[in-house]
Parts: C-alpha cells; sequence; structure tokens
C-alpha cells in the first residue's frame, strides 16, 4: 500500500481524488471528503492509502453496444472510464488492442 500525501488548492485537488477512484486498476483505501464545503482557491492536504489491483480481469471491461436494429456489438477494454454528461449522453473510453495485427503494420 502507498500512502500519497496531496497539496494544493481545492479545485485542484478534488479532481486529482476524482481521478483515482476511477482508476480501475487502483484501490484508494482512505482519504478525507471534506472538500465540498472549502472555497475553490482553500489550501488543503490530503492523505490516501492506494493499492495497485494486480488483477486484469478487474482492468478489462465489455462496452455493450445496441445498434437500432438489434445487433447488439461487444468490445472488450481494458483500463475503462466512464462519465455521464449532462446531455444524457455516456462517454466510454478504454484501451484496445489487435491481437491478429500484423507487428510489421503497426511499426508504421
Amino acid at each position: 500500500m502507498l500512502k500519497l500525501q496531496v497539496e494544493g488548492n481545492a479545485n485542484q485537488v478534488q479532481p486529482f481524488l476524482m481521478d483515482l477512484d476511477r482508476r480501475p486498476d487502483l484501490i484508494v483505501k482512505k482519504h478525507e471528503n471534506f472538500i465540498a464545503g472549502l472555497q475553490p482557491d482553500d489550501k488543503i492536504a490530503v492523505t490516501c492509502y492506494v493499492d495497485r489491483s494486480p488483477n486484469p480481469r478487474r482492468r478489462m471491461r465489455i462496452a455493450q453496444l445496441l445498434c437500432r436494429d438489434g445487433v447488439e456489438i461487444r468490445i472488450p477494454l481494458l483500463d475503462v472510464m466512464e462519465v455521464d454528461m449532462a446531455n444524457g449522453t455516456r462517454l466510454i473510453a478504454g484501451r484496445s488492442y489487435d491481437i491478429f495485427a500484423d507487428k510489421k503494420k503497426r511499426a508504421m
């Protein structure tokens, strides 16, 4: 387990801690959630305890897309991050690779 001290303005520390919580390969054991009551320019220091998850299954998720004609597309992704946008749209980002790709073509 790593002990991580985060210091800075509240409006910089809060997004950083939220990003840590969203990472599928990290487990944030403890951090104080008192940032909501602070002003954006307030200086704060937060201590986090972070573990890396060595389980590759935790890193992989399947994004499922349903087409209008009923066809379902399944895309395996690593290190997935999901964000619900304000207009009801969901943004899904992750890494994918093609195990059948020719190594010579990937080098280009």
